[in-house]
């Protein structure tokens, strides 16, 4: 570590003496709800600071968020994290050496390293991430913890706690044509969480476990080339990986794998292996770009590092972008196509011949979606913004021969379009806007399931030359089903004036309603003012009023929070 600080530091002594700057917040809020409604919000008080301390130019920053809502029963939400990221810093310099550029980032503490869809995404890493690029080369690593163990309880699934370990390596930049190679380890800790064994409702004798120790290996490699600045772009992953649902099970000896690739891995009976795998290509020339995309994420594919990943999915898609009269014109147009129940199996007899055909699910889903659009935007003219979906769902159920035997289909479409001008005259702003949707889908006669629905708004907003700002918006809704035998009419409304005072004091006051079969109104002032020259400070109380047929409830919020950037 002290090898890579040390040149930034030695560099940059003559960048200026030590400076100190960061922003803190304290931020409070009390709920009470009454009437017909289950939610109780608890009062919060949330604490957030961010200073950034520059030793000779580097700059070291921390950033710490601590919460009355954090509580041992679910995952961490009090986050810490030290990082070091002299990139501007560096952009700024010139008599570097090429070792010293290499430092991209280093995190330690609460880290959201994201790499890729398939290996690291939307995970944070209690531990710590370091990002290099010596020359040519690129390399990253992180460790740490994924979650924490939590109890089970009624309220909770609870989890066992989990490590992960990543690295990568490659050659080229990000943002230009490199090839990228990615390792991903993530285990659970064996020792159980507390009331992880419930008693079986079927046989009150018998426990099950909630929850079971995880462990999934992952390895990805990445390949994007970028020619012609960029004129012509490929951008693809694949990555295969090995999950395992239960890691205390003993390990499996059989030769479905490479023995170099099971004593790595150490295959369980719970075990499995899939891989994923996406393509885009993407052409760019005269104001027009074509591009296309394949993706495939198999049943079995899945990474502890990305837990928001899709699996058991099949997508292709194209799409092309053009752009007329310095971008005053311009037109898509874009075509997707996905399914999924990837898996077959076939069950064959002794002499061969298939008895039966295993799928992941006994209903393959399929979706496809044409879209255009069209906007204008001249200048001094108003703009106009026009889009049409037609969409095609279709649900296939299945034989015992995993051939189709029954057919459902919806069909619909979608139409949008939104226009609107900013003007001036005199001292006085003006910004009209108005903007339509309708959906529309057919499906079986059989099953009704034919419906529609169309919004209209419209919008206004005031700038003066004195410190008054005023917008309002009104609309109406509507929605039919074949099923029932009234529509849901709604009239809607929202106004919102802000002043502000003595150059400093703003307040702002939003009211908003909605008219229907239910009725909801909505009411919230704020107001933000400093407190001399020690910090910023904005207070707030919000209701809202629902009465409707399932009930009435009213909600009232009030807020506080106290800022101050140096």
């Amino acid at each position: 570590m002290l090898t890579l600080i040390a040149p930034l530091l030695a560099v940059s002594l003559g960048a200026g003496p030590v400076q100190f700057s960061g922003s803190a917040s304290m931020y409070s809020e009390y709920g009470r709800v009454t009437g017909d409604s289950l939610v109780k919000p608890t009062p919060e008080l949330r604490f957030n600071i961010n200073p950034t301390l520059s030793l000779f130019g580097v700059p070291l920053g921390l950033n710490m968020l601590l919460s009355t809502q954090e509580n041992p029963l679910r995952q961490q939400l009090d986050k810490f994290k030290l990082f070091l990221n002299p990139r501007k810093w560096l952009e700024a310099q010139t008599n570097l050496s090429g070792f010293a550029w290499s430092l991209k980032g280093l995190e330690l503490g609460s880290c959201n390293p994201s790499w890729t869809p398939y290996t690291l995404s939307g995970t944070p890493v209690l531990g710590g991430a370091v990002e290099l690029t010596p020359w040519h080369l690129y390399t990253a690593a992180a460790a740490g913890r994924t979650q924490r163990r939590v109890p089970v309880s009624d309220s909770t699934q609870g989890a066992y706690a989990r490590m992960l370990y990543s690295g990568r390596f490659g050659f080229g930049k990000k943002e230009e044509t490199h090839f990228y190679l990615t390792a991903l380890y993530a285990g659970d800790d064996t020792a159980s969480p507390a009331g992880n064994k419930q008693p079986n409702p079927n046989d009150t004798t018998d426990t099950y476990e909630v929850v079971r120790p995880q462990e999934n290996y992952v390895l990805g490699a990445e390949f994007n080339l970028s020619l012609a600045k960029d004129a012509f772009r490929l951008e693809s992953e694949v990555a295969v990986c090995e999950m395992t649902r239960d890691k205390r099970l003993p390990v499996e000896k059989g030769d479905w794998m490479p023995a170099w690739a099971a004593s790595a891995v150490r295959p369980r009976i719970s075990s499995s292996v899939d891989y994923a795998f996406k393509v885009k290509p993407s052409l760019k020339a005269l104001d027009t770009r074509v591009y296309g995309k394949i993706e495939f994420v198999g049943p079995g594919f899945q990474s502890l590092g990305a837990p928001g990943l899709r699996n058991d999915n099949m997508a292709i898609g194209a799409g092309i972008e053009r752009s007329f009269l310095d971008n005053a014109v311009s037109f898509s147009a874009e075509y997707t196509s996905e399914h999924d129940n990837l898996l077959t199996q076939a069950v064959k007899d002794g002499l061969g011949r298939a008895m039966r055909v295993l799928t992941l699910k006994s209903m393959t889903s399929r979706f496809t979606n044409w879209e255009a659009s069209l906007g204008l935007a001249f200048p001094n003219l108003p703009y106009l913004q026009v889009s049409y979906s037609p969409y095609t769902q279709s649900s296939d159920s299945l034989d015992s021969m995993a051939n189709v035997a029954a057919t459902r289909i919806l069909e619909g479409s979608v139409i949008s379009a939104s226009a609107g001008h900013s003007f001036q005259t005199g001292k006085v702003s003006h910004s009209p806007g108005a903007s339509f949707s309708y959906n529309d889908a057919r499906g079986p006669v059989s099953e009704s399931a034919d419906n529609s629905s169309w919004d209209a708004s419209l919008n206004y907003g005031l700038g003066f030359e004195f410190p008054l700002s005023l917008s309002a918006s009104c609309g109406y809704s509507t929605s039919e089903a074949v099923m029932d035998t009234t529509s849901d009419n709604r009239i809607y409304f929202d106004i919102s004036p802000s002043y502000t005072l003595f150059e400093k004091w703003t307040n702002s006051l939003s009211l908003g309603g909605t008219f229907g079969g239910a009725r909801r109104i909505d009411a919230r002032f704020t107001s933000s003012f400093p407190i001399w020259k020690i910090c910023d400070a904005s207070v707030g109380v919000s209701d809202a009023a629902y009465s409707g047929d399932d009930g009435k409830y009213n909600d009232l919020r009030l807020t506080a929070q106290l800022s101050k950037s140096w």
